[in-house]
């Protein structure tokens, strides 16, 4: 029989895995979009994205933070260990990227570092001055459906006993975040990654990101990755408003398609131009605060993959700008366009032929003018939907409702199936002497 020679294990490439640990804004998107458009092209490189997906990720930390479902009702236990379990039978380099672990309680580090077995651990917190941090983060709380101003957000941060102030200190303060991260690591392997300033070339953060595990990260594409942008000052303006009319009543499924998604979308297609500028007395704390972070990293003997100075706060005074300052004229033809831009989505979705509304009963005909049920007609009288099918609730409706179009053509179908098969039974028998 033929003997195969054992490896040399001398030889192999040490097993590494870098948790990618970056709080929310500073650049996780990129990353995570150039790690998952490269996936095969890394793994021939020697480095492996585990998972099927970014939700592979996503669950895992969810797994790790103690959470019990995700949305749609899948369970997150045992995400982390099935994604751990594929770093650890990997022989070379892995990666995992998601911001929800800089969240994680130091019990929770420790469970990250002990799941990965003998393979070398390398942490990687990418870091963002707090300039720029402040303006993105509460834009991405408003999309996710908080309605408090920016004035109200900062009170929040410089308040030291509110609880959301110190959750979102918890992650940006660098100092805190490689504290729980970093403890128990090496200098060398924790490798801090500073966002270039504005105005840098396109790629330049994932060639700081990739040179950490891979020998040429301009090798790889970064032509199609998805992109997160931002929204001027009446655009934000308009969806803080509109969170606070809905009230919470959206539920999450629907407010991730409609508003993160949609909604998101059209507002950021045409700039106004504004951009949110932080006022003189918040500005002056967040630069002392950067200044500190930029010192302490300075001293503190870790990898640092980029420059301390790109973390600096921009003191440059400027005309302060806040969108709850916005002209009224700019909020409302932000308005226009995202009300003219939902209906031809609508009309795009076939929205007007799913749902007809009916005329008063006695007509024998739909009339589209008629309005829908509740409305008062000529003579003050309330029109009535039409009988059968399913009830509707518009917004703000009275309940009646109008048939469902696929329904109604289902019916149509089954009569016109039932028809034909009469008279094909009829022609069988006038075939056969039997008509």
């Amino acid at each position: 029989r033929t003997v195969v020679p054992a490896p040399d294990v001398r030889h192999q490439p040490k097993q590494r895995v870098f948790v990618h640990v970056g709080p929310p804004k500073t650049g996780t998107t990129y990353l995570q979009s150039v790690l998952w458009t490269n996936k095969r092209p890394l793994r021939r490189a020697g480095v492996l994205v585990p998972g099927k997906s970014e939700t592979a990720h996503f669950a895992a930390a969810g797994d790790l933070r103690g959470r019990q479902r995700r949305r749609g009702g899948k369970p997150y236990a045992g995400s982390w260990d099935r994604l751990a379990a594929e770093a650890r039978e990997w022989p070379g380099t892995s990666v995992i990227s998601c911001e929800w672990l800089a969240f994680c309680n130091e019990e929770q580090v420790r469970r990250a570092m002990r799941s990965f077995g003998d393979a070398q651990v390398h942490v990687v917190p990418t870091l963002r001055d707090l300039g720029r941090v402040l303006p993105a983060v509460w834009q991405e709380q408003v999309k996710n459906g908080k309605d408090f101003t920016m004035r109200d957000f900062l009170d929040q941060l410089f308040s030291a006993d509110d609880e959301y102030g110190n959750r979102f200190w918890s992650v940006h303060d660098t100092r805190q975040l490689v504290g729980r991260w970093g403890f128990d690591l090496p200098p060398e392997r924790l490798h801090p990654v500073t966002l270039p300033r504005s105005g840098a070339a396109p790629d330049e953060l994932w060639l700081r990101f990739g040179s950490l595990f891979v020998d040429d990260p301009s090798a790889f594409d970064t032509s199609q990755v998805r992109a997160n942008p931002g929204l001027d000052l009446a655009e934000a303006e308009l969806l803080r408003r509109v969170n606070t009319e809905l009230g919470g009543q959206m539920k999450k499924a629907a407010h991730g398609a409609l508003i993160k998604q949609y909604l998101h979308r059209e507002l950021t297609r045409e700039k106004s131009g504004g951009r949110i500028r932080l006022p003189e007395g918040a500005l002056a704390a967040i630069a002392e605060k950067g200044d500190e972070v930029i010192t302490w990293l300075q001293a503190s003997g870790y990898d640092v993959a980029g420059d301390p100075e790109d973390l600096r706060v921009d003191t440059t005074m400027r005309e302060t700008s806040l969108p709850e300052d916005s002209a009224e004229d700019t909020v409302a033809r932000a308005a226009v366009r995202s009300m003219a831009a939902l209906l031809l989505t609508m009309q795009a979705d076939g929205a007007h032929r799913r749902k007809v509304w009916r005329g008063t009963p006695g007509h024998g005909k739909r009339s589209n003018a008629a309005g829908p049920p509740g409305h008062r007609g000529p003579g003050g009288h309330h029109r009535s939907p039409a009988r059968g099918g399913r009830s509707h609730v518009p917004p703000g409706g009275s309940g009646e409702g109008a048939r469902s179009v696929p329904r109604r053509v289902l019916l149509r179908a089954r009569g016109v199936a039932g028809r034909a098969r009469r008279a094909a039974g009829r022609a069988r028998r006038a075939v056969s002497g039997e008509a």
